[in-house]
């Protein structure tokens, strides 16, 4: 079920951009990637509210997690990546960050959770820390007949939230009527 749908950004080349397009600055790239990670985390809100966890968001910027989930009262520290569009690296693919700005991966110290949402394909994947370790970025390959990616096994696999298959099932049973 897809809840939001964004525009789908295809790579122009070079030559095309310059002519159509206003001069890009460091500070107007800032805004778009900020704008574009924001709609990333609203439809995680969405599809997380939709699965029955609840959702915090921290106040500021300064953590290295973007949101809190509470999955029958165990709350984990979840950063979200979102790729918008497919990548320009021979191959393909959608890049995925591993790490922020400073270029130094996510430890399990840090976040419970690494979640990447493939925008255009409306695809989730849900990592814990031990599948990118070492890494600063990811290749995801989400698409039937291309390259396979070897983070697979990671695509939708909320399996990996502690205690939301437990939290799924008791809602299930409460909701049914009693005989």
């Amino acid at each position: 079920m897809r809840l939001f749908c964004f525009p789908y950004m295809p790579k122009q080349p070079r030559s095309q951009r310059r002519n159509n397009a206003p001069e890009e600055t460091p500070a107007s790239v800032r805004r778009m990637t900020k704008r574009l990670g924001e709609m990333g985390e609203a439809a995680f809100l969405a599809k997380a509210a939709f699965m029955g966890m609840e959702v915090s968001r921290p106040w500021g910027d300064s953590n290295r997690y973007d949101l809190i989930i509470d999955v029958g009262g165990r709350l984990l520290r979840v950063q979200l990546k979102s790729a918008h569009r497919v990548c320009a690296q021979p191959g393909g693919g959608y890049h995925v960050r591993a790490s922020p700005h400073q270029r130094v991966p996510y430890g399990s110290d840090e976040i419970d959770l690494l979640v990447a949402y493939i925008v255009p394909e409306n695809i989730w994947y849900v990592f814990p820390p031990s599948a990118f370790q070492n890494m600063k970025s990811m290749r995801l390959f989400p698409y039937r007949g291309k390259k396979i990616s070897k983070f697979e096994k990671f695509r939708e696999a909320w399996h990996l939230i502690p205690g939301l298959k437990q939290k799924l099932l008791k809602e299930k049973a409460s909701r049914q009527p009693a005989p």
